[in-house]
């Protein structure tokens, strides 16, 4: 860019001699034609070689306007990339900020004496809950510790567990609430500890495991899930199960499918299978071809719910999640789950989308009708499971589904996604509906849907209050889940150690290529790390089918490929990708942008 910089400026300081112009009727800057006007009546007196002077001065002006103007657009072109990314590195710190702010704006809530959090702010709200607590605003206090002082992130997270152990230890493993006040246990009915620890795995756990990789958190999963199959109370004909209730099975399949992918252990593949045998054999089948919201197994019935929004959409993409698994394992189940799973989106489609694509938040299941008002905050976490069809049997149909609300999310600038009563909004509509969306994005980009995003993280991340916190309860860390999604949607999964609030740093991806730019106000060296393929290098999977509580993967590095490295050192470097996720040693001075290249080497 700074090439083509110097070269302009040359050239309108050096034009006369650069084109040759050396005519005296062609001077840069003047009238060409260096005689004053004349009367029509004068002009054939004009000497021929005036004329001459006059065509070649007027061609030579017009030649040089024409490559000026095209060297200005070749500037602007080469300034673009540049500036935008410049825009997007302030844009990127100005998120991790937020939620370093929300870090320490809740660590100051955190009790001393147990390390655990309180569920909210209010007179009532001094009580760590699983569901709340642990499930919604703890761990993304940790994800945001791992990415801006990860010295802190697993002393936070072993401190608070071992709070947990010690206070709030239930049945079969299971914790239950633990009033802080008091500092007692609440005691609860086994139907709540295995809500609560479905929400605690599948809402904390989970996305901690996808963003930070296998840790405590993914033990302590590995944990609830078998206290909540010991403790599963729900006789069925297929076994076993944790719950009459659609959100809790729908929650044990997200994670379930997640640690069969991690370990391989059967017991995890089994117990998702008698979830996915019980909805696709009798409870789809007796529901109009969709989930109910509550199936009394005892009598074969529901309540003809079908919900679209939180609490519903999990058992939505986690049927769809397990149809994947056992497509890929070509077990004899891919082939009776088909038609319940492809009868299940297609009946949604018909009953419960608006022509724009987006989802109406409740219908009958057996009418159609409206049930309850609105659309869904959680569209996208309902559209992974046509993604995830897609993805699994190749049908486009299902595909374009998911073009279709992305093409149309422009429409929904500013919709009020969780109305208050009182009037308002709550930034966690907002911030679900932005996490869906960016998922959905990784994978079928569409420009006016990232326009949409753009607006609706300004109108989230508004919500901050001066001391740090957004509203005081536990749906602030969504607020942090989305924030961190969109800063690293910025970096394409980037991200620098130590991490400083004056580092602000941005990616641009162009086919296989990288082009990566830091800008510090003061010196700064550390490491720059690059995000491996997580959902193969965390879970193991094949494919990165969209998950509920996933980040997104942006531009990923392959452990064993070989990678060249451009603006590092004078001559280009080559290194492996497994050196580049452990961090690319880098040094800036204060106030002066870098820029880095990477790209793939072809063996």
């Amino acid at each position: 860019m700074n090439f083509w910089k110097s070269n302009i400026l040359i050239e309108k300081n050096s034009s006369r001699h650069y084109f040759g112009a050396t005519s005296p009727g062609f001077v840069v800057g003047a009238n060409p034609c260096v005689r004053p006007r004349v009367s029509g009546s004068k002009l054939k007196q004009i000497h021929p070689c005036d004329i001459s002077r006059l065509c070649r001065g007027v061609v030579h002006l017009a030649l040089l306007c024409l490559i000026n103007f095209s060297f200005c657009n070749i500037a602007q072109a080469a300034q673009a990339p540049e500036s935008k990314l410049s825009r997007d590195a302030d844009l990127a710190c100005g998120a991790f900020v937020r939620c370093q702010r929300y870090l320490d704006a809740w660590s100051r809530h955190l009790d001393p004496a147990t390390g655990l959090l309180r569920q909210s702010l209010d007179p009532d709200g001094s009580v760590w809950t699983p569901e709340n607590s642990a499930a919604d605003n703890f761990p993304f206090m940790v994800i945001a510790a791992g990415f801006t002082a990860p010295e802190t992130a697993k002393k936070l997270f072993s401190r608070a567990m071992v709070g947990e152990k010690l206070n709030a230890a239930a049945c079969c493993g299971l914790p239950t609430a633990f009033d802080l006040d008091r500092r007692e246990k609440v005691r609860r009915e086994n139907a709540r500890l295995i809500f609560g620890a479905s929400e605690y795995a599948k809402d904390g756990l989970v996305p901690m495991l996808e963003i930070l990789g296998p840790g405590p958190w993914s033990d302590r999963m590995e944990e609830l899930a078998e206290g909540v199959f010991a403790a599963a109370g729900v006789k069925t004909p297929f076994g076993m199960l944790p719950s009459v209730d659609a959100e809790v099975n729908g929650e044990m399949l997200q994670v379930l499918c997640r640690l069969y992918w991690m370990t391989g252990r059967y017991r995890y593949i089994e117990w998702a299978r008698r979830i996915g045998d019980a909805y696709c054999f009798e409870v789809l089948p007796g529901n109009s071809g969709v989930p109910s919201h509550f199936w009394d197994f005892d009598s074969s019935r529901g309540d003809g719910k079908l919900k679209l929004r939180d609490h519903g959409c999990e058992i939505i993409s986690g049927l769809s999640l397990l149809y994947a698994i056992e497509k890929e394992k070509g077990s004899p189940r891919a082939v009776s789950y088909y038609p319940a799973v492809k009868r299940m989106l297609d009946r949604i489609a018909r009953i419960g989308v608006h022509e724009s694509g987006l989802l109406y938040n409740e219908v009958d299941a057996a009418t159609g009708e409206i049930t309850r008002g609105g659309y869904s905050d959680c569209w996208g976490y309902d559209y992974y499971a046509w993604l995830t069809f897609y993805l699994a049997t190749g049908e486009e149909k299902y595909r374009e589904k998911v073009k279709h609300v992305l093409a149309n999310i422009h429409r929904f600038k500013d919709y009020p996604w969780e109305p208050r009563s009182g009037g308002g909004q709550s930034q966690d509509g907002i911030a679900d509906a932005v996490e869906g969306a960016l998922v959905l994005l990784s994978h079928l980009p569409q420009e006016s849907a990232f326009d949409w995003v753009e607006h609706e993280v300004q109108r989230m991340l508004a919500f901050q209050q001066d001391d740090g916190i957004i509203e005081g309860w536990w749906g602030d860390g969504n607020y942090c889940r989305t924030a961190l999604m969109y800063a690293f949607y910025k970096t394409k999964g980037a991200w620098c150690e130590p991490w400083r609030k004056d580092l602000k740093f941005a990616a641009a991806q162009h086919g296989d290529k990288l082009e990566v730019y830091l800008r510090p106000d003061k010196p700064w060296s550390g490491r720059v790390h690059f995000d491996p393929p997580r959902h193969r290098h965390y879970l193991g999977m094949i494919t990165d089918y969209p998950r509920i509580n996933a980040f997104p993967e942006w531009y990923t590095v392959e452990p064993l490929e070989v990678y060249e490295v451009e603006g590092l050192e004078k001559e280009p470097v080559r290194l492996l990708g497994e050196q580049l996720i452990k961090g690319l040693n880098v040094g800036l001075k204060g106030g002066i942008a870098k820029k880095l290249n990477i790209r793939p080497v072809n063996m």
